[in-house]
């Protein structure tokens, strides 16, 4: 299925008793893949010739990143190591949405009736009758992989004198993000996987840790991240994007607002539609300092794409465990 044989977004929901903005039952009622159904065996192998340089590039930042989680509500990672008679053996301990990481469709719901990705409810993820539904092992099993495309925001905005730190509430608009694509030449593809780089990593490393440690206590989080708006759904529907991905830390803006001119999609966030909605993973607090740094190089920002997260059966999220090739 690519974006035309999809509906258009003035179709959203499919079924008037659903909720709004969603597509349930566009991949069939037990569907559990969501846009991951957009990655097929022809987007696959399309996307195999955006290696030309045969470089590699981690897209993760080390496990125990940041050095405390933004959430003071998440631990933080813990790294045993146990000797043994003759070896050594690793124990971790983490929150799975710490560092660089997934969000699966078991993660946010929409708020009322509490329902996920194709009319799951919270009875199916804790409680008695808890199951395997829309788990994170099926992000595992299919494995993500195609082509990614890269939008340097930050460096864009830079060019435009529009300064903000990161860990503002800045909201990036749909135009922005058309603007920014144009001025990377950037066509989009069904099926690609966007990366938006927002400048996070950058803001972030250069705080001391006693900055750090303020930024992860504080009551009220503010990140830049995209907005808040039906366009910016729309436009994310109407690209027919398999997944999205950003260095920031939800990958829309925190808290959710409007910008100037564009109709709220409040009270339901795009977590809400895009993991509940539609079965679209977002990826979060990714590392995309070097493969940005390598694309304004090359000035070639589509690359191909692989990730293989956890098969954590009825997991919520994953650590992203991301590479690109060059």
């Amino acid at each position: 299925m690519d974006a035309h044989q999809r509906p258009d977004f003035q179709s959203l929901p499919l079924d008037n008793s659903h909720p709004p903005f969603s597509a349930w039952g566009l991949y069939g009622p037990d569907d559990e893949l969501g846009t991951l159904n957009l990655l097929t065996k022809e987007t696959l192998l399309a996307a195999k010739s955006e290696i030309i340089t045969g470089k590699t590039f981690s897209l993760n930042h080390s496990i125990n990143f940041p050095l405390l989680p933004m959430n003071p509500d998440r631990k933080p990672c813990e790294h045993r190591i146990n000797s043994k008679l003759l070896s050594n053996d690793d124990e971790l301990d983490i929150n799975t949405q710490s560092s660089s990481h997934w969000d699966g469709l078991r993660h946010v719901g929409y708020r009322e009736g509490r329902l996920f990705y194709n009319g799951s409810i919270q009875e199916d993820i804790t409680g008695p009758n808890a199951n395997q539904r829309n788990g994170v092992q099926n992000l595992s099993r299919k494995t993500i992989a195609g082509r990614g495309v890269l939008l340097d925001y930050r460096s864009w905005a830079s060019k435009q004198g529009i300064h903000y730190d990161a860990f503002d509430t800045h909201r990036i608009t749909p135009n922005e993000l058309l603007r920014c694509a144009e001025s990377q030449q950037v066509e989009f593809h069904c099926g690609d996987i966007l990366l938006i780089r927002s400048g996070w990593t950058e803001d972030y490393s250069k705080r001391s840790g006693d900055e750090k440690r303020a930024l992860a206590a504080r009551t009220s989080r503010t990140f830049v991240g995209v907005e808040n708006s039906v366009e910016m759904a729309e436009w994310h529907w109407k690209m027919g994007f398999a997944a999205v991905a950003g260095d920031t830390n939800a990958y829309e803006a925190w808290p959710p607002g409007q910008s100037a001119g564009n109709e709220l999609i409040l009270p339901y966030s795009l977590h809400e539609v895009f993991l509940a909605g539609w079965g679209m993973p977002i990826g979060e607090v990714w590392n995309l300092e070097d493969l940005a740094s390598e694309c304004k190089r090359l000035q070639k920002w589509t690359f191909f794409l692989v990730s293989q997260p956890l098969d954590i059966p009825g997991g919520v999220a994953s650590p992203s465990n991301a590479v690109a090739i060059l």
